[in-house]
């Protein structure tokens, strides 16, 4: 069974309100017996999935800051990273604008708009804001492409996305905050290459998705298999794609019934 998993962290594979992924502890033993890749691709920053991977005992690739960079562990089933740049135990491909660049737009902005990014708020507001420890809220603000942030009035993120488009970046929604990221990145397109990158190892794979939200349909529409997870409130988001896959309930659980279910009817298609 040749099968890629791309999933997204926060409302997918951990639970939205503790961060909890013991649901879905069923399928990841399943997934790590079988040998299939499975890639984090997330809003989350480096040192974040860093810690989240040793937990979960994970050494596959992985992808930060909705597809600002794709990071290929070094000797990783001996792939070869095509445009890749060696740093640390790492080969990465970089897709996304430096920090400081989309850091320095929201700092225009805040003379025209009541917004406040990760780099406006301390550790302390970020635990509060998001649920995460203190020591979580630090490595969430340690960025490398992107800034999450809160804006006041939700009506004016017309005009906001307008202005970042004029500076070649874009406004995406997640689960919590809007995300002020480069135009050409996403996670889509980084899926795209750590498919191309990946398929030199493991030949043709079916490839499976699982997201909750706006930013997660470039990774969903990238896919063989689209799994569209539901918010706790909002339930599913508004979207229609071919194949789509819509879990049965929302976080961990949906995520490990989903995964469940389609490695067992991707099995019974083998010959």
């Amino acid at each position: 069974m040749q099968v890629i998993i791309f999933t997204d962290l926060d409302g997918s594979l951990l639970d939205h309100d503790d961060y909890s992924c013991e649901a879905a502890r069923p399928s990841l033993e399943r997934i790590k017996r079988s040998a299939i890749p499975l890639i984090i691709a997330t809003s989350k920053t480096r040192s974040e999935v860093e810690i989240l991977r040793r937990d979960l005992g994970l050494r596959d690739p992985f992808i930060v800051e909705n597809g600002g960079g794709i990071f290929f562990p070094l000797g990783y089933r001996n792939l070869i990273v095509e445009g890749g740049e060696l740093e640390g135990d790492y080969t990465i491909v970089r897709l996304g604008v430096p920090y400081p660049i989309v850091r320095g737009f929201l700092e225009r902005m805040k003379e025209r708009f009541a917004v406040r990014g990760f780099g406006d708020l301390t550790s302390a507001e970020i635990a509060e804001l998001t649920g995460l420890s203190p020591e979580q809220a630090e490595r969430a603000k340690t960025r490398d492409f992107t800034e999450p942030f809160v804006l006041e009035r939700e009506e004016d993120i017309v005009s906001l996305r307008e202005l970042a488009a004029a500076e070649g970046i874009r406004i995406t929604r997640g689960g919590r905050f809007f995300h002020l990221i480069g135009i050409r990145q996403d996670k889509g397109e980084a899926i795209r290459i750590a498919c191309n990158i990946l398929r030199k190892s493991t030949g043709h794979s079916t490839t499976i998705g699982l997201g909750d939200s706006e930013n997660d349909l470039p990774m969903l529409r990238q896919v063989d298999i689209p799994v569209v997870i539901p918010h706790p409130e909002r339930g599913y988001m508004n979207v229609a794609l071919p194949g789509l896959i819509r879990a049965k309930e929302p976080g961990s659980r949906g995520w490990n019934e989903a995964v469940e279910r389609l490695l067992n009817q991707l099995e019974l298609r083998e010959p």
